[in-house]
């Protein structure tokens, strides 16, 4: 009986092989950069970042050396207010960028609580809100690059990493990335699997650039606002639907504890969506009853930002310079001025 099972074996080695090697090459080339420690990220260029993992393995690579007490949160959109322009302005020199794709209030939440917990100060915070601000969608997706970090959430590291182990067999992922890894080239089928414009992440204050659609501006600004898409806007928007639900007010209330508790001066700024629909008045009165309504800052609707299309990068990110009047606008008022 042993005989014939250890015959059995190397058929079983055999046919299993494919398989086997497959597993290997997840493990060696850590497609989706969560195995190990990366100190710096560079352009996500067909590759596949989940920025969730990235801001927080940078955080926790250099908050000590740069002693990180200045916080910026929201989702890609956040990106517009950089780091450096903002410690200006609070003098501070080492603002820190912890956002994330499409991120949302509870993402936001277990970042504060996380940064709380690893020791940092946090005197100032800038909190970015959007549409994706108090939405769930892509907490219920299987989306990878949107996936939270299992070291501010309830996850295991077991049940984090097979989820990401997984998804590299999905779709014939691996079919793609073991493809550019042997030639280096881009192919339209790549859509699905990795990110076809170049953004770039600066290391150690985590900002998120677009350095593809400044060169294309660069190069043509006419052709590149001569895009349909930016000329289709609505002529009377429709007011913004509710956004904050009952269930956010858990997490609205632990990150107002948390600013307590450190004596955070702290922003909440709405963004000057490309739409130009305007924010609810009602989920205005709410942030305003955790943060204050001195301390909102809304700037959706039409408006000098919104109204130029050259302030966009396309529909969902507006530019830095943007990000800059705003953030000058908000701190070199009378209330905000530092005597």
């Amino acid at each position: 009986m042993y005989k014939k099972f250890f015959k059995f074996i190397p058929k079983v080695l055999l046919f299993g092989s494919p398989f086997i090697l497959l597993a290997l090459s997840y493990f060696v080339f850590d497609p989706f950069h969560v195995l190990r420690n990366y100190k710096h990220y560079g352009s996500n260029y067909l590759k596949t970042y989940n920025r969730n993992r990235l801001s927080t393995e940078t955080y926790l690579n250099y908050k000590d050396e740069h002693q990180f007490n200045s916080f910026i949160l929201g989702s890609s959109r956040a990106s517009a207010f950089h780091t450096l322009d903002w410690g200006k302005l609070i003098g501070e020199p080492a603002p820190f960028h912890f956002d994330a794709f499409n991120d949302n209030i509870s993402g936001m939440r277990g970042k504060l609580e996380f940064i709380d917990k690893t020791g940092s100060k946090i005197k100032n915070a800038l909190i970015i809100v959007d549409s994706d601000t108090f939405s769930e969608q892509y907490d219920e997706s299987e989306s990878i690059v949107h996936h939270k970090d299992y070291r501010w959430t309830d996850e295991g590291l077991l049940s984090y990493h097979t989820r990401f182990f997984k998804a590299y067999f999905k779709k014939k992922y691996f079919v793609s990335y073991l493809d550019l890894k042997l030639f280096n080239t881009y192919r339209p089928f790549y859509m699905d699997e990795f990110f076809r414009f170049k953004y770039y992440y600066t290391t150690p204050l985590n900002d998120y650039l677009f350095p593809e659609n400044i060169e294309n501006i660069r190069k043509d600004s006419v052709k590149y606002y001569s895009n349909p898409e930016f000329h289709e806007r609505a002529a009377h928007p429709a007011m913004l639907d509710r956004q904050i639900k009952k269930h956010h007010l858990a997490d609205l209330k632990t990150i107002d504890s948390l600013f307590k508790v450190h004596k955070t001066n702290y922003k909440i700024i709405i963004g000057p969506a490309f739409d130009q629909r305007e924010y609810h008045p009602i989920d205005l009165d709410i942030l305003g009853i955790y943060f204050g309504k001195k301390n909102i800052y809304n700037y959706t609707g039409k408006n000098k930002y919104t109204n130029d299309i050259t302030n966009y990068y396309e529909m969902s990110h507006y530019k830095p310079v943007v990000g800059r009047r705003i953030l000058e606008e908000i701190y070199n008022s009378p209330e905000n001025r530092t005597p």
